[in-house]
């Protein structure tokens, strides 16, 4: 017969690993377009001799700091340097903070792609970035918690009953668990 639509649907933690995974993809793909603008706009910089006027620095500046966001969001994605990440820029702490981030980064790398000079291949995966930034950055606003899938991550992998593990029986609930 037929299944009801909740029944074809994957189960709600399937759902929230599958979100956490793609904002995980996304996070990191971004941070490498956003490393090799950098690397290309620095190379073209240079090879123009752009690099003499006060534009080129502009544009060295922005590489810069285009290069250094890349980093720290694969270091974020990868749990590199978390204690040193947060302790200088404590706003990543949090999902509000981790959120304006990403929107930030985005928005940056969305705004290069505005300029009339770049080829359209280079606006193209600046658009895509924007794309992948902001989604993360909702994620991060209203996706599942990550927190959370650790909990019950560690769980499944000691097999403790389900009602030892509070995380776990507040996601059942469908109420906040509260760490």
């Amino acid at each position: 017969g037929h299944q009801p639509r909740a029944a074809r649907l994957a189960p709600p933690m399937a759902r929230a690993e599958l979100l956490l995974k793609g904002k995980r993809l996304c996070a990191l793909a971004s941070g490498g377009v956003l490393i090799t603008f950098a690397v290309l706009s620095l190379v073209g910089c240079f090879i123009s001799f752009l690099w003499v006027t006060p534009i080129g620095w502009m544009i060295i500046i922005s590489s810069i700091w285009y290069a250094a966001f890349g980093g720290l969001m694969i270091a974020m994605q990868l749990g590199y340097g978390a204690k040193l990440i947060t302790a200088n820029a404590g706003f990543l702490d949090s999902k509000y903070g981790r959120a304006m981030f990403y929107f930030f980064c985005g928005s940056m790398a969305g705004s290069s792609a505005g300029s009339h000079d770049a080829w359209l291949v280079a606006q193209i995966f600046a658009y895509i970035n924007w794309g992948m930034c902001w989604f993360v950055g909702i994620l991060e606003l209203c996706g599942p918690k990550e927190k959370v899938a650790n909990v019950l991550a560690q769980h499944m992998a000691s097999q403790l009953p389900v009602e030892h593990v509070p995380a776990a029986n507040a996601l059942a609930q469908h109420v906040p668990p509260s760490f």
